[in-house]
């Protein structure tokens, strides 16, 4: 059950912090131009935090199954 818990709430962590690093770096937004990053380095973090979130999401999913199964 412990584990269960565990790997929910990293998933959960690691999902957010995909989601938010896929928001940030929109590269379709407008003050990305003369901004920090360019236009591939931009599309490089938001393919990075989509796979975050693929990858956080499986681990929440596995952690609930984990749970479920344990019971």
């Amino acid at each position: 059950m412990e584990l269960g818990i565990f790997l929910l709430i990293l998933g959960l962590i690691i999902a957010g912090a995909g989601a938010a690093a896929s928001m940030y770096a929109d590269p379709d937004a407008s003050f990305w131009i003369g901004g920090i990053l360019n236009v591939e380095e931009a599309r490089m973090v938001d393919a990075g935090g989509i796979g975050a979130m693929v990858i956080g999401g499986g681990l929440a999913i596995g952690g609930i199954v984990r749970m479920i199964v344990k019971r």
